[in-house]
């Protein structure tokens, strides 16, 4: 499971660095990635249950601030994908939605992993912009936010 977070206080590349290496102490933590134009850090967790306590006592210890993430996710199941081509398109057609955090669209499985902010954007109006590019939303999967 990926989930991004903001993360406050960063200044430069050191800043990252040190972040990214306290996410790796994380004993659940895979992989991080800390951006800091974005002040974020996208990381992937081994497991279902995403260790936000773990998480932001890490950061808040390296000296800096984690905020709760508040984004939705939704996986949805679509049909008619035949390249990448097609798989592109709808990964840009949901990435353009004003919203979304996050699209990740897997050409083999036939899924669109899509994290958005529900205040912005709803779930129709993201399989809508899908099924605007000519491809079939065959099923939809929505994940609580992790609170």
């Amino acid at each position: 499971m990926k989930k991004r977070i903001q993360i406050n206080g960063m200044h430069c590349a050191g800043c990252v660095n040190s972040v990214e290496k306290a996410l790796e102490k994380v004993e659940q933590v895979k992989g991080a990635s800390v951006q800091l134009t974005t002040e974020s850090a996208e990381i992937e967790v081994e497991g279902s249950d995403f260790p936000f306590d773990e998480v932001r006592e890490a950061i808040e210890n390296a000296g800096y601030e984690a905020e709760e993430p508040k984004n939705d996710s939704v996986t949805f199941q679509i049909g008619g994908m035949h390249c990448t081509g097609c798989s592109s398109a709808v990964e840009k057609a949901i990435q353009k939605q004003s919203g979304v955090v996050s699209a990740n669209v897997n050409l083999a499985a036939e899924k669109a992993f899509v994290d958005f902010d529900s205040s912005q954007i709803s779930i129709d109006q993201i399989k809508e912009s899908i099924e605007n590019t000519g491809y079939e939303v065959i099923d939809e999967q929505k994940k609580k936010p992790i609170s």
